[in-house]
């Protein structure tokens, strides 16, 4: 059985190289793309996903209050993986009070993204 992925990323490069490094994980996956909060919200409201894939900084709703919003009404707690280019220990603070259960960051490197990606990833039983 493939679990249910919800990527939210309003970069389209961005989509493709963490689709990219989940390509050899051992565990199936689906992966369904959102390219805002907003979207996410709906979608989460439309199925159920094992997983969120999160990025912080996005247009109209960002990745912090589609925490808070998913909290709020959740009967269930979504894991949830920040996937963020920023280095502010705030961020990392924020996710984290908000249960996020790891923050990745999207390094320049993409190897090392890949490589800090399947870690989180393994560490939760998802790849």
């Amino acid at each position: 059985m493939a679990i249910n992925i919800l990527l939210v990323d309003d970069l389209l490069l961005d989509v493709a190289l963490t689709r990219r490094a989940m390509e050899d994980c051992e565990v199936a996956h689906r992966i369904v793309v959102a390219g805002d909060g907003e979207e996410a919200d709906r979608l989460c409201g439309e199925a159920d996903f094992d997983l969120l894939l999160l990025d912080i900084k996005m247009p109209r709703v960002d990745g912090f209050e589609l925490m808070q919003r998913l909290r709020r009404r959740a009967e269930r707690k979504l894991p949830v993986i920040i996937l963020s280019g920023s280095s502010l220990q705030s961020d990392r603070d924020r996710a984290e009070e908000l249960g996020a259960i790891e923050f990745v960051h999207k390094a320049f490197d993409y190897g090392a993204f890949r490589h800090e990606l399947k870690a989180a990833l393994g560490r939760h039983g998802f790849c």
